[in-house]
């Protein structure tokens, strides 16, 4: 699994980067929420009915979500799901799902949010696997597929070096 005090460590330092080279203020710029406990990551399976991935939940213990991860784009934790801005990315799956043709592989069924934007139509998607073992990869939706990442832990590399060039662009 991932060392996710060395990912937090790296995140950090390239956040503090780009919110200092953001000085026309274009994104929100917050911090990784305290830890979950475990019996708030288990509920998370009652609202999308689909075992949580192994490593977004220890993710969620390390940090309970990630406001603004990438520009205005959240990453949920136990208290988004089943909230209206959880709501509101399952409907743009459905709209999606409808319109676009998204790879799923074996064993994938439907898509769950685990992010969206707050003002754009992005969204971060994991397919529901029903083996609670297996490792499910995060999907960046935006109108059609914009980037796949093999793993939860993956996609929390590919956040950091997004970030870092958007601190590159604004410097």
């Amino acid at each position: 699994m991932a060392d996710w005090a060395a990912l937090f460590a790296e995140m950090d330092a390239v956040k503090r980067r780009l919110a200092f080279n953001d000085r026309d203020g274009l994104w929100r710029h917050e911090i990784r929420r305290t830890p979950a406990a475990a019996e708030k990551i288990a509920k998370i399976t009652t609202v999308t009915r689909c075992p949580v991935d192994p490593e977004y939940a220890e993710f969620l213990l390390h940090a309970d979500g990630w406001p603004a991860i990438l520009q205005d784009i959240d990453l949920f934790g136990t208290p988004d799901f089943g909230t209206a801005a959880y709501t509101e990315a399952e409907e743009l799956v459905r709209v999606i799902e409808d319109e676009v043709e998204i790879e799923r592989g074996d064993h994938l069924s439907r898509l769950i949010p685990i992010g969206a934007s707050r003002t754009d139509i992005d969204i971060l998607v994991m397919p529901c696997l029903r083996d609670p073992n297996r490792l499910a990869p995060v999907i960046w939706i935006a109108g059609g597929e914009i980037e796949r990442y093999r793993t939860f832990s993956e996609f929390f590399r590919g956040m950091i070096v997004e970030n870092r060039g958007e601190a590159d662009s604004l410097a």
